[in-house]
This record gives C-alpha cells, sequence and structure tokens, in this order.
C-alpha cells in the first residue's frame, strides 16, 4: 500500500509544481476532510510557501443546495469538477464505501476531461479500481479509521508539497 500512496501523492506534487489545481470532494466527515486538505494547500501545512490551488467542492452550502435541488444530489461535484477541472489538474476523491453516487459522477467526468484521479476509500471500495487512476484502500470498514487515514495520507502529501515547494516563488 505504502507504493499506492507514494505514488497518488506523487501526482499531487507535481500536478502543483507545474501550476496544475488540486480540486477535493467527500460527502459528510469526507466532506470536512475535504475542506481541510484544500486549506492546507492555500495555507501552509509545516512550512511557509506560495499559496498553493486547491479547491474544496464540498465549501459551498449556497452552491450544494442549489445544485442539488436543481440538477440533484448525484451532481453536486460533477458540476464543480465541470466549471473548475482542466486537463492535468487533479481530482481527489474520498468515499469510504467507494460507491457514493455524486462521487462516482464527478471521478467519471474528472477522467473523461483529462485531470488524474485518486479515490480515497474503505475496505467496502476495493472493488473500484475501475473508477480512479489510483485508489487507495484503508482495510477498514470503520468509517473513524477510514477518515482518520485519508487524512493522515493528506497530510503526508501537504508536507512533501511543502518542503519541495517551500523556496518556490
Amino acid at each position: 500500500m505504502r507504493e499506492q500512496v507514494e505514488a497518488a501523492g506523487r501526482v499531487v506534487v507535481a500536478a502543483l509544481q507545474s501550476g496544475r489545481t488540486l480540486l477535493v470532494a467527500g460527502n459528510g466527515g469526507s466532506a470536512a476532510i475535504a475542506s481541510h486538505v484544500a486549506a492546507e494547500f492555500l495555507g501552509k501545512c509545516i512550512h511557509d510557501r506560495h499559496p498553493l490551488p486547491a479547491i474544496s467542492l464540498a465549501e459551498s452550502h449556497s452552491s450544494l443546495t442549489a445544485i442539488g435541488n436543481d440538477y440533484g444530489f448525484d451532481q453536486v461535484f460533477l458540476r464543480g469538477v465541470q466549471a473548475f477541472g482542466r486537463p492535468g489538474d487533479v481530482f481527489l476523491a474520498m468515499s469510504t464505501s467507494g460507491t457514493s453516487p455524486n462521487v462516482v459522477a464527478a471521478l467519471a467526468e474528472a477522467r473523461s476531461r483529462g485531470l488524474a484521479t485518486i479515490l480515497m476509500t474503505g475496505s467496502k471500495g476495493a472493488g473500484q479500481a475501475d473508477l480512479a487512476d489510483h485508489l487507495l484502500v484503508v482495510p477498514s470498514s470503520q468509517t473513524p479509521r477510514i477518515q482518520e487515514v485519508h487524512m493522515l495520507w493528506a497530510h503526508a502529501w501537504s508536507e512533501a508539497v511543502d518542503l519541495v515547494m517551500q523556496d518556490a516563488p
């Protein structure tokens, strides 16, 4: 699993180094993690550096409820990918089950638009390799443990970005 996490992390680091954007999404507790992850890149994790383009697609209550009401909840992240995703960007999705319809739809849209895709999930999502370029599975079915590991992975990537980019303009 270490190699898979490192490979996904290298994709995040390389994209941000080349000026690409990180889009992050998840539901419930994963939405909170998505906001936290985006904030780590906009701000800093451990070292001062230039702010980096990272967007939590779960951040705006107004957008989520408007899109959910007008188009259906399954499109709340898909429309964010359509609005902000560009080839070379990275879409990081978190779903403890790996089957959340709004996450699955956004992953498909991201791949069709040329974004690198990462899905972090739990043991229930282990069979979802076809959804993302990088499938990272926490070997647990307990939501709190899954989310804790997702945050650990995201912090490791944030720290790596901070170290690599601390001297960059």
